[in-house]
């Protein structure tokens, strides 16, 4: 294996990018689906879906192309908002975020514990509610 000296991430654009990579296959469930990576380089990766999704997405994405991206988007969601739109369970684990961005983490809860876990969350929420009060400087 050897590393090229000057290439960078920078080298290619990205429509050569999505061409080269491209690709439509079944998965193991027997359906199609496309992908294609956007960049090379550290922290990227192929865009997988289903096909049968990516019209609606490609769709989605033409919306932001003509009308803009709103500026905040993301960072304007509450916190419930955030698990709202980021909740998932995979292999017996729930996860989900409170906030997005560079350094955010998911919490990851046992699916069987998961219940157990809010009925402890919502028994704080008066005695976090009063902390901060106390916190509070009138």
């Amino acid at each position: 294996m050897s590393t090229n000296i000057f290439q960078t991430e920078h080298s290619e654009s990205p429509m050569t990018i999505v061409r080269q990579t491209m690709s439509v296959s079944l998965n193991d469930d027997g359906d199609a689906i496309i992908s294609f990576a956007t960049n090379r380089g550290k922290g990227s990766g192929a865009q997988s879906m289903k096909v049968a999704d990516f019209r609606e997405y490609v769709e989605t994405l033409e919306g932001f192309a003509s009308n803009g991206i709103p500026e905040g988007l993301e960072s304007d969601m509450s916190p419930a908002e955030t698990v709202r739109h980021t909740i998932r369970q995979d292999d017996g684990v729930i996860s989900f975020r409170v906030r997005n961005g560079k350094g955010s983490k998911p919490a990851r809860v046992a699916a069987d514990s998961f219940d157990e876990v809010v009925t402890l969350l919502r028994s704080t929420v008066d005695a976090v509610e009063g902390a901060a009060d106390s916190l509070t400087v009138e």
